[in-house]
């Protein structure tokens, strides 16, 4: 599995789990500036509040979701995954941009939900 695919396993795992503050540390600290991991919470469970009442139970991971090139590539950037969230009555998604940051590999970037 590739680094940045590690590091997207790693967070969307965390949500699954319930392990906001482990997710949490996986941001950039500009990006954990904006978000505490209640907002995380919140987003999470936002994406099926909709229309299920479920739970998130699984993520589902396909290095074919994932790229080391794209359009919007900043500098730092290493790479962007697409990871599965499943659940009681739902499959959603979160992608996210991973960076270097001083040698850690951390989130840039969350897009909540299936395009």
């Amino acid at each position: 599995m590739t680094p940045h695919g590690q590091v997207a396993v790693a967070f969307a795992s965390a949500l699954v789990d319930g392990d906001f503050s482990k997710a949490h540390a996986l941001l950039t600290p500009t990006l954990r500036q904006e978000m505490t991991p209640a907002s995380l919470r919140e987003k999470l469970y936002s994406m099926w509040r909709g229309y299920s009442t479920g739970e998130p139970r699984s993520i589902h991971f396909d290095e074919e979701f994932s790229h080391e090139d794209w359009p919007a590539k900043l500098p730092g950037d290493i790479g962007w995954a697409y990871v599965g969230i499943e659940g009681d009555g739902f499959v959603e998604a979160v992608t996210v941009t991973v960076a270097d940051v001083e040698g850690s590999l951390l989130i840039r970037d969350i897009e909540w939900g299936r395009p």
